[in-house]
This record gives C-alpha cells, structure tokens and sequence, in this order.
C-alpha cells in the first residue's frame, strides 16, 4: 500500500511539473515572439535613427537572460545562445545606427522564435 502511494505521489508530481513547464514556456515564447514583432516594427519605423530603439533593445535583452536560466534546466543550451547571439548581435547594430544588419537580425530573432515552438513546445517528439 506504501509503495502505491508513492508511485501515485510520484505521478502526479511529474504531470504537475510538466504542465507547469508546458504552461511557462509558452508563455515564455509567445511574450518572446510579441516584443520582438513590437521590436521590428520600432526599427522599421525609426529607419535613419535606429538608436532611438536601443532601450527597448536591451530590455528585450534582459528579459531573455532573466528566463535563459529557467529554460537552459530543461532545454539544450546550444537552443538557447543562438537567441542570446542574435540579441548581442542586435544591440551592437542599434547602438551603432546600422539600419540593414539591424533589420536583418531582428528578422532573425522572429525566425528563431518561431522555430523555438517547434524545440521547446509541447509535441510527441519532444515526449520520446
């Protein structure tokens, strides 16, 4: 009887721990998808000054360092840095007024967003 008990413990922890992981990473990712679609149009419209966006460049910066720790737990880290490398990429460009490398990186960053509901969702390849 212990060991049922147990067992169902153990149950219900691991669905509890993987709806919570289902649920925060796509939140995650969907919050990641907006403020860079939000970013993109900042610096389309801000085409002969794109360093007016830097602030926003970098609060999109810190928010994916403050949840990279959380998601390097359950996901390959070499998933996570190219986002990391693209956003470092990002910054650089802005602050440096370059408009065509800027745009094509923040396309970039849409592009890996995208592609990160593929890794990170909720999908039976991601079960086995």
């Amino acid at each position: 009887m212990k060991k049922i008990i147990i067992i169902i413990f153990l149950f219900v922890s691991l669905v509890a721990l993987g709806t919570y992981e289902l649920v925060a990473v796509n939140k995650i990712i969907f919050k990641l998808e907006n403020i860079t679609n939000n970013l993109k149009t900042n610096i389309e419209n801000n085409k002969n000054n794109v360093q007016t966006t830097y602030p926003e460049v970098i609060n999109v910066q810190n928010y994916w360092i403050s949840v990279e720790d959380n998601l390097s737990l359950m996901f390959n880290h070499k998933d996570l840095s190219t986002i990391t490398d693209t956003l470092s990429r990002l910054s650089s460009y802005v602050k440096n007024n370059d408009y065509d490398n800027a745009i094509a990186e923040v396309n970039l960053l849409s592009s890996y967003a995208e592609k990160n509901h593929d890794i990170m969702g909720f999908n039976l390849q991601n079960l086995l």
